[in-house]
């Protein structure tokens, strides 16, 4: 019996321990409806433009509809696409360096990075 707790106690400490998560894009996010604020192709590429420049991304407009968003933390570096319309946007993986991407999971920081630019996305587009 002291076996098997033990083992389920090390199972438990490695899995907590992992640092990678299950890559994923965050699609479909509605652009906000805000009264006095029309959201034309234009204004909202400049909201998100916006809202990475104030968490420290560069981005770029790739083409109409489409922006380039690249993040340099110390050793790591992740890219990401924001695709839009007037009626939503999504963040989708590109590529990275040093975040241990194998093609299904990624470092935990990945979740952190993108959901935190979404929020600043969304209270730029919602900001009149």
């Amino acid at each position: 019996m002291k076996k098997i707790v033990f083992a389920l106690f090390t199972l438990l400490t490695l899995s907590a321990c992992s640092t990678s998560v299950p890559i994923r894009n965050f699609d479909s996010n509605p652009i906000p409806t805000v009264a006095n604020k029309s959201h034309d192709l234009k204004s909202i590429e400049n909201d998100i433009l916006k809202a990475c420049m104030k968490l420290g991304w560069t981005c770029r407009a790739n083409q109409e509809g489409k922006v380039l968003g690249t993040l340099d933390i110390r050793k790591h570096q992740l890219r990401v696409e924001i695709s839009f319309n007037e009626k939503e946007y999504s963040i989708d993986y590109k590529d990275s360096i040093n975040l241990d991407y194998d093609g299904k999971k990624i470092h935990r920081q990945y979740i952190n990075w993108v959901t935190n630019l979404m929020r600043n996305i969304d209270a730029e587009l919602a900001y009149q």
